[in-house]
């Protein structure tokens, strides 16, 4: 019955639009199963035009809750001010991180990625993870884009975006680390959580 279920699971998952990367698919078709995922919504003709951009943001959020590995990101965003946290403000800054990290990366995927094509270059170990190198080929520019991810399960999570060489996780954690060091990690969990009430 298990094994059953095991088989079940997965191809039901296949056949939603906003479900995760097919499990245990390698780096590069796991990166490219996101992808392809993000352009249909993008180029949806039942979604197009400013008036459906509320959908398109709603669907695409959900396809990055489902593949960033957020307790991962948030811990390595404070950097070694997270050591020194209780296990409650560990919960509450990861909750407000998240949301906060789901809701500009939605936007920034709204405005910066449509119809562009995507090139994959190389796929190659990094750690106990996975790198995938890709280009984003616009008709004046290509842009480099590369994507970190870490197993989880028989599938994998990603937990940095390198976007032309700058990396979104380490321009968190510069962020982070100046407020933390200036006014404190109460101060930067309290900033963070009225930017979230403000967006909700």
């Amino acid at each position: 019955m298990k094994k059953l279920l095991s088989l079940i699971c997965p191809a039901l998952a296949i056949l939603c639009l906003l479900a995760s990367a097919a499990s245990a698919a390698p780096p590069t078709a796991y990166v490219k199963g996101i992808l392809d995922q993000v352009i249909a919504i993008q180029t949806d003709p039942a979604k197009s035009g400013p008036e459906h951009r509320k959908a398109r943001g709603q669907a695409i959020r959900e396809i990055i809750k489902n593949n960033f590995d957020f307790d991962l990101m948030a811990k390595n965003s404070l950097g070694s001010a997270y050591g020194g946290l209780s296990s409650g403000q560990r919960q509450e800054f990861v909750t407000t991180f998240s949301y906060l990290f789901q809701d500009s990366y939605t936007r920034l995927v709204l405005d910066f990625l449509k119809k562009e094509t995507i090139k994959y270059d190389q796929e190659r170990k990094e750690g106990a993870g996975a790198r995938v190198n890709t280009k984003l080929v616009r008709t004046n520019e290509t842009i480099p884009v590369d994507y970190l991810m870490r197993p989880k399960g028989d599938g994998w999570l990603l937990y940095d975006v390198i976007v032309d060489g700058v990396s979104i996780l380490d321009n968190y954690q510069r962020q982070f680390t100046q407020v933390i060091r200036t006014n404190g990690f109460d101060f930067l969990l309290k900033k963070m959580k009225t930017q979230k009430q403000a967006l909700q």
